[in-house]
């Protein structure tokens, strides 16, 4: 995530950021808080329905539960941020950035990278799968493992700025991660500036790889592209049973989506800080609304991924959310109604049931 080279020390006005905002910036600022205030309640419903549902084998528990989690730290760091700034000064933010901004930006960033680091092991989990189907490699047990060995790697990676004089700060106000030695960056800091935008692609290629090699598999391509080349004798028919081929079709374009999806929601952010840099131009001339509304959509993109990828994108665990809230609005349900029910003495010892 890049950061900026603004100095610390700005035109400080006493008016809170509500009252100094034109109507179009205090929308961005309304939807910067709603948008990401959603979908953390979404990541905990989904995260409660999977805990719910963690029998069911074919729901990828572990990167669900891990995803939900990142999602939930990423959601609640924007909507605090965002609202801390609309309802302060600039004053009051600026002490508010220097008390506990550097801890809610490394948390922030911890998040994001997160998500970057466990698409990677998504890929390298899908390699396994085609290369030894029956493997145990990643069961839940292990993807947790994975999955915590992954969040002390970065941590620690983002822990060594924040103890340095380097640390890295963001700043609502000023759309950008300000760095505390600006001009100058931490090296790790430039390091996963400079090269976190290579994650996501790289997972694109791979998956897409595996997707076509599954296709060439389904058809024979392999075999046929062989015997032409050998120029044997003719080939057989040793394709698939149709419906086999259909199941296979579907869930390979499942899984294009999945991996498009992903790939394009973990590269918004890093793709509009690409063309910043390339054409500074461009954004400078946006008017102060325009930087805002960009800012905020490449901000979002990644609270948006978890319901993109796990409510709209996949069948099976968008069930299991509505399986989830069904069941809780029945029990609500039945709770009502034994709560309208009680049950009254008669002058001889009778009961009767009364419904109110």
């Amino acid at each position: 995530m890049e950061t900026s080279t603004l100095p610390l020390d700005t035109v400080t006005i006493s008016l809170p950021t509500y009252q100094v905002l034109s109507f179009n910036q205090l929308l961005v600022h309304f939807f910067a808080i709603i948008f990401p205030g959603a979908f953390f309640a979404f990541d905990t419903i989904l995260l409660m329905s999977s805990v719910s549902s963690r029998r069911d084998s074919s729901i990828p528990l572990a990167y669900i539960v891990v995803m939900c989690l990142r999602g939930m730290i990423s959601n609640f760091v924007l909507v605090l941020q965002y609202f801390v700034n609309l309802i302060t000064t600039v004053e009051g933010y600026e002490e508010f950035s220097k008390l506990l901004g550097r801890e809610f930006t490394l948390l922030g960033t911890f998040s994001y990278l997160i998500a970057l680091v466990v698409n990677v092991l998504m890929s390298v989990n899908r390699v396994a799968v085609v290369a030894k189907p029956m493997n145990m490699w990643f069961s839940n047990t292990r993807v947790f493992i994975f999955c915590g060995i992954i969040a002390i790697i970065i941590l620690i990676s983002l822990i060594i700025p924040y103890l340095s004089s380097c640390y890295v700060v963001f700043m609502v106000n000023r759309l950008a991660f300000v760095s505390g030695c600006a001009p100058a960056r931490h090296p790790i800091t430039t390091f996963q500036n400079t090269y976190t935008i290579i994650l996501p692609f790289s997972c694109m290629l791979v998956n897409l790889g595996i997707i076509f090699h599954l296709r060439f598999v389904r058809n024979n391509s392999y075999i046929i592209f062989w015997h032409k080349f050998k120029r044997n004798e003719p080939i057989r028919n040793t394709s698939q049973p149709i419906f086999f081929s259909k199941q296979r079709a579907r869930r390979d374009l499942m899984m294009i989506r999945q991996t498009v999806t992903m790939a394009i929601y973990l590269s918004i952010y890093e793709f509009g800080a690409f063309i910043i840099k390339v054409f500074p131009d461009l954004y400078t001339e946006l008017s102060p609304t325009g930087k805002q509304v960009y800012f905020y959509v490449r901000m979002q993109s990644i609270p948006l991924m978890n319901f993109l990828i796990y409510f709209i994108e996949t069948k099976k665990t968008r069930a299991m959310v509505c399986r989830f809230l069904k069941k809780g609005a029945k029990q609500d349900s039945n709770l009502v109604t034994v709560s309208h029910h009680r049950t009254v003495s008669g002058p001889q010892g009778n009961t009767a049931m009364v419904t109110n």
